[in-house]
């Protein structure tokens, strides 16, 4: 290739007759061209100082483009732009990283270089060149920017095409430059050893409808700060516009899609055919080695977006923007992609797919998208147009009544109460808080009275509508008739009896009418527990009773002048037999004594009565006949807790002395 030699040390040798010769004629040349320069200058002047065809390509004695196509003159420049070389050749483009975004790319998607020699990323905007971490090598699982890549890669030189994707108006050309500045110092930081060429951005065609927010004008204006970044810190200018600018200061149209701002398989040849004549020449290799250089691996897009094969140079694509609505509330997530605050998906066809979250900050709620969307999360597919939508965040308000959420009040008797708002910053407290009760609005304000006008429950609710999104609390209030004298009272739960045991019963008191004023008082007669003495209900402890006759209870509630009763009866102690025996004669002569006695264990505080033959009250008896006869001795035994005891036997007295025989019954 084509290479600058430096002049020998040594002094200047004399010229020959045919050299001076020449250099006169030489010198005429110049001074007939200078003039035809002037008299140009002075008919554009006075023309109106328009612009320069675009198809012009007039070369200064360097080679150098006097023009740069695209509307600012390159002559301020100087050697900065790339002038007209002879073909450097194939082994020049091999030696060529080409740097950028998604035009960039499609150098690979059109298989017009490997993927070693393309370092693009799709949507990457100059601000984002040296922190965005797309670039991936085979056997490594770390992303890497793009000067950190490069540094891998050891370029013998790059040509770098950025600024579509910032060329829709909302950035500065001076910004655009500052940016692009830091861009290659990162670059010439990272890797020194580099030729540094930087391409103009490319243009659009003047059917841009599908990136309508994209303008000529910002572009020319980005290229001119390019060119003087150029100039200013000695680096190369590629003036691409000469071969993708037509006459009508757009890009050609055969070189885009319809209504398309990429760049079709023809303008990207194109490209590498005019780096080739415009070549960077005369430099050394720098390079202290070119070992270890690792094999670039793709990688999908960054964001959740589905595979899509290589657009055909035909097929129409459309971009897909997420915004974040003036930055505030929260941020986008798609895929790797988090916290940010937009998201730009390019190259996209109707067989692509895009996922993307709208993630509310701390405070902040998720409202909609701007197109009416309400799902926090939305996916977009089968392309047919561009889509550009905003996520909307709203401050998370927080709504709440001071007297809490819910409350009793009579028929007549109001209520007054208070809302809490987390942020009243954004509100009008005064109109903006609006009162409902059972769904219609009676109020507006921090706080609201309501008056029951018949018995029920009411919802009443604090609301504030802020950002399309309803915020409430409520407040359920229960209206009982006004109080009234009680009429009548009745307890539940008595009228029952008890085993001797005793027992616990609950009693309630129901008061005629139900509003009726007062406290209910409990009693108890005889004695017994009660658990409560005031109260609607009351439990009641009876003791065991231990004699065997039951025990009747009266509990009385009162209220007022009014009261009610019921009674429980505790059942008396069962009644035990006695283990008893009457022994004694039945048999006697006259004139015999004869005895009685009780056999067994008498219980205590015991009565014992005989009768017949014999009495008295012991435990014994006697008596002595005087006549043959047939006599009765009866005995009754008595005691508490006892069945009573009764016995009788007859005794048979004869007047001879029979042989006396002793019985027991």
């Amino acid at each position: 290739m084509p290479q600058n030699r430096r002049k020998s040390r040594g002094g200047p040798a004399p010229l020959t007759p045919k050299q001076k010769q020449a250099a006169i004629v030489l010198g005429i040349c110049a001074l007939v061209l200078i003039v035809t320069i002037a008299v140009v200058s002075v008919i554009v002047s006075k023309a109106g100082g328009g612009e320069p065809d675009s198809g012009s390509t007039s070369q200064a004695s360097s080679g150098t483009s006097q023009i740069v196509t695209g509307g600012f003159d390159a002559s301020k420049y100087g050697d900065a732009v790339l002038g007209g070389t002879e073909d450097a050749g194939a082994e020049y483009i091999n030696e060529t990283i080409f740097v950028g975004d998604s035009n960039t790319y499609r150098y690979y998607q059109y298989n017009l270089l490997d993927l070693d020699q393309v370092v693009a990323v799709e949507g990457l905007g100059i601000q984002e060149f040296t922190t965005d971490k797309s670039i991936y090598f085979k056997g490594d699982d770390n992303g890497y920017s793009i000067p950190d890549a490069l540094a891998k890669m050891k370029p013998r030189r790059i040509i770098v095409m950025m600024g579509t994707n910032n060329a829709d108006g909302t950035m500065s050309a001076s910004d655009f430059a500052s940016n692009y500045r830091t861009a290659l110092e990162a670059v010439k930081t990272a890797y020194p050893y580099t030729d540094i060429i930087v391409s103009a951005v490319p243009p659009i065609p003047e059917d841009h409808s599908s990136y309508a927010s994209m303008s000529m004008e910002t572009i020319n204006e980005f290229n001119d700060a390019l060119a003087q970044v150029c100039a200013d810190n000695g680096y190369k200018f590629l003036n691409v516009s000469e071969v993708l600018v037509g006459d009508d200061g757009y890009g050609k149209s055969q070189y885009f899609l319809s209504g398309d701002i990429h760049l079709k398989k023809d303008a990207l040849t194109a490209i590498m055919e005019y780096a080739r004549t415009h070549a960077y020449l005369g430099t050394e290799d720098r390079r202290p080695d070119t070992d270890n250089i690792p094999e670039r691996r793709k990688t999908g897009s960054t964001g959740t977006v589905t595979a899509t094969p290589t657009p055909s140079p035909d097929e129409k694509t459309y971009t897909a923007q997420y915004n974040v609505d003036k930055n505030v509330g929260g941020t986008l997530t798609s895929g790797d992609k988090k916290g940010v605050t937009s998201l730009n998906f390019k190259d996209l066809t109707s067989k692509s797919s895009v996922s993307v979250t709208a993630v509310p900050a701390d405070g902040y709620e998720f409202l909609k998208w701007s197109d009416g969307n309400t799902s926090a999360t939305r996916t977009d597919k089968d392309f047919k147009q561009n889509v550009n939508v905003t996520a909307m965040f709203g401050a998370k308000l927080v709504v709440s009544i001071k007297e809490g959420s819910s409350g009793t009040t009579t028929v007549g008797q109001g209520v007054t109460l208070h809302a809490n708002v987390s942020d009243r910053s954004s509100i009008n407290v005064d109109n903006d808080i609006y009162w409902t009760v059972n769904g219609t609005e009676f109020r507006r304000g921090i706080s609201a009275g309501y008056t029951p006008d018949k018995e029920g429950t009411y919802e009443i609710k604090a609301n504030v509508t802020l950002n399309g999104k309803t915020y409430s609390a409520t407040y359920t209030l229960t209206a009982k008739a006004a109080a009234a004298s009680p009429t009548g009272i009745s307890i539940s739960g008595g009228g029952v009896s008890l085993s001797s045991d005793g027992g616990l019963i609950n009693l309630t008191a129901s008061v005629t009418p139900s509003n009726a004023q007062g406290t209910i008082n409990w009693t108890v007669s005889p004695a017994a527990t009660l658990s409560a003495s005031t109260g609607s209900s009351t439990a009641v402890t009876f003791p065991k009773n231990e004699s065997t006759s039951p025990v009747t209870y009266t509990v009385t509630a009162k209220i007022g002048n009014v009261s009610g009763t019921t009674t429980i009866t505790v059942s008396g102690k069962a009644l035990q037999n006695m283990d008893l025996s009457l022994s004694g004669p039945q048999t006697a002569t006259i004139g015999q004594e004869c005895n009685f006695t009780l056999i067994g264990n008498l219980p205590a505080n015991y009565t014992i009565t005989w009768g017949g033959a014999v009495g008295g009250s012991s435990n014994s008896a006697s008596f002595t006949p005087q006549e043959a006869n047939t006599y009765t001795v009866s005995v009754t035994v008595t005691a508490d807790g006892y069945n009573k005891f009764e016995k009788s036997m007859q005794v048979v007295v004869t007047a001879a002395a029979p042989t006396q025989a002793d019985g027991q019954s």
